[in-house]
């Protein structure tokens, strides 16, 4: 009721008066001249389709786009035929029906698509074709690197003037360095995929990187020589920085089967480095025979990439000087690297060991039950899958203690001890338990510690039905201490396949000398397999005999793959 009465609905504004007042100030004033195109766009004076509609070209020529821009967003390019020859075309046919934008070019001398960038497009094919002279490459793949705002600012105007499927910024000028490239390469194809360069050019700097992509040789090794281990090993004093006690190498062992490998084949195809993936792996002091345990090696950045592999192998075989042997080198790919990773080969192994008396408490250790139980602290279900390992298999046993051996009391303990409770000491023990304190305290003190006596050594006949026993077994591994540093905390499940009869030897100091040959799944480990590995792996050889049994060394006899 207030406003109601506050007088805003009476008014003497007349809003024909007003009307009537402009219109006739309208009449006396003369119409506004909109001669530039920007005031065109600003005041929506014009409507601007998108090319090939000869308005939609016209915008562009007016806009200052340079004669590649042109070709590229135009439409117009017919088969066979450059942006850059397109651009021209068009821009002669705007010109001809307008005659004020002939100059426009001069009066906006940067093109607000690709910013000139197309002008440089022979400079940076120059930069490309030097930088990949000393290269032997037969598949080349270009690419940029453009800012992201410049790149968005460009899509932009292109969706909203451009033709309909035309190219972006990026794609136009790859391309235009393409053609150009193409009729000064021969033998080398332009491919957008597994290239053995990749050219990637940074329009900010005008400069292009090159990324040179590895040659992969497949092949086959022979270890023939103990003490060479497969990878290059760092000094563990330096950590393969160099050091007094490495001589400055930073390899703990100054040989490796990489580097009697790769070292040569560095040479042949002028790489400055070289990687090695194997199939598997054997220790340091493992010999491989049979046909070789297969490898991929990777020469890295490499300028020769065609190559006499024959050669390659007498070169290879030459300089290792009987210590390794390689056969079967050919070209490989990445792809092959992931075969020979993930294949699980089955193996064949021949393993000599010195069969000893055991202690009944080293015999306990040995039988001792794994704990199979699962980590139940693990907040994840979801169980990384490790090469070498089934899924199923991923369980983490509980530590368990296991007393190898339990001292009685000492001399001074049953010094202290009345003579009553030293004689029933010696009652349980089975001893005599009359006479004097002193004499009870020395029959305790002499007899034997619990769990020291020793197990009769086996026979022949014994030992080797024992390890044929051991044919279609599967056995129970825990991660072993001497890889227990890089391996994960895991029991395994592995089957062995074979077993041959064994050779029993008699020595001339009297022990006994048992070789034999199995073949087992991969990712055993054969040596646990026969001296158990203080109860790690079950069962083992060496619980079945109750006889310790010492490795005295392992052969890789083949490696059943390829």
């Amino acid at each position: 009721m207030k406003y109601a009465s506050a007088g805003f609905g009476q008014t003497n504004y007349s809003l024909w008066d007003e009307q009537e007042t402009t219109a006739s100030d309208d009449e006396n004033k003369e119409p506004e001249q909109l001669d530039s195109p920007t005031e065109q766009l600003g005041n929506h004076m014009e409507e601007i389709p998108r090319a090939p509609n000869p308005a939609g070209l016209k915008h562009l020529v007016r806009i200052g786009s340079c004669d590649h821009c042109l070709g590229r967003l135009g439409g117009k390019k017919r088969f066979n035929q450059s942006i850059e020859e397109s651009g021209r075309e068009i821009r002669e046919t705007v010109v001809s029906g307008n005659k004020q934008l002939a100059d426009i070019r001069q009066e906006l001398p940067l093109c607000p698509l690709c910013e000139n960038l197309f002008e440089e497009s022979d400079l940076l094919a120059d930069i490309i074709y030097d930088a990949i002279q000393p290269y032997q490459i037969k598949r080349l793949q270009l690419g940029t690197r453009f800012p992201k705002d410049q790149v968005e600012e460009e899509d932009n105007m292109r969706k909203r003037f451009g033709a309909g499927g035309s190219d972006g910024l990026k794609t136009g000028l790859v391309a235009e360095i393409a053609r150009n490239l193409t009729a000064r390469l021969k033998g080398v194809k332009l491919v957008n995929e597994k290239p053995h360069i990749l050219a990637l050019i940074d329009v900010l700097t005008l400069t292009v990187d090159l990324d040179v992509r590895s040659h992969y040789i497949y092949g086959r090794y022979r270890k023939l020589e103990r003490g060479i281990p497969q990878t290059r090993w760092p000094c563990r004093a330096c950590k393969g920085r160099g050091c007094e006690r490495c001589n400055n190498t930073g390899l703990q062992y100054l040989r490796s089967v990489q580097d009697l490998i790769g070292n040569p084949l560095i040479e042949v195809f002028d790489a400055p480095e070289h990687s090695f993936h194997g199939m598997g792996r054997e220790d340091i002091d493992v010999r491989c025979m049979g046909r070789g345990r297969p490898f991929v090696i990777e020469m890295k950045e490499p300028k020769v990439r065609d190559f006499d592999y024959q050669y390659a192998m007498q070169l290879i075989n030459q300089k290792a000087g009987g210590s390794i042997e390689v056969t079967d080198l050919r070209a490989s790919n990445r792809s092959e690297v992931v075969r020979i990773k993930d294949t699980p080969a089955e193996k064949s192994y021949t393993i000599r060991f010195r069969v000893e008396q055991m202690k009944e408490s080293e015999y306990a250790v040995l039988t001792a039950p794994l704990d199979l139980t699962k980590d139940s602290n693990k907040k994840s279900k979801k169980k990384r899958h490790r090469r070498g390992d089934k899924r199923k298999d991923n369980t983490k046993p509980l530590p368990t203690e296991i007393v190898t051996e339990q001292q009685g009391p000492s001399e001074e303990e049953l010094s202290k001890m009345k003579k009553d409770e030293l004689a029933a000491i010696c009652a349980e023990n089975n001893l005599k338990k009359t006479g004097k304190k002193s004499e009870l305290i020395e029959r305790i003190l002499a007899m034997p510690a619990p769990g020291s006596t020793l197990f009769e050594l086996p026979s022949d006949e014994t030992i080797i039905s024992t390890i044929l026993s051991l044919h279609g077994v599967k056995l129970y591994q825990r991660t072993p201490d001497r890889v227990a540093h890089r391996r994960a905390d895991l029991i395994r499940k592995r089957d062995v396949i074979n077993v041959n009869k064994p050779v029993v030897e008699v020595m001339a100091d009297g022990t006994r000398e048992v070789e034999f040959t199995l073949r087992c799944e991969s990712g055993t480990y054969v040596k646990e397999t026969v001296h158990g590995d203080s109860g790690r792996t079950q069962p083992s050889v060496a619980s079945l005999l109750k006889a310790k049994c010492q490795v005295l060394w392992l052969d890789v006899g083949d490696i059943h793959a390829d």
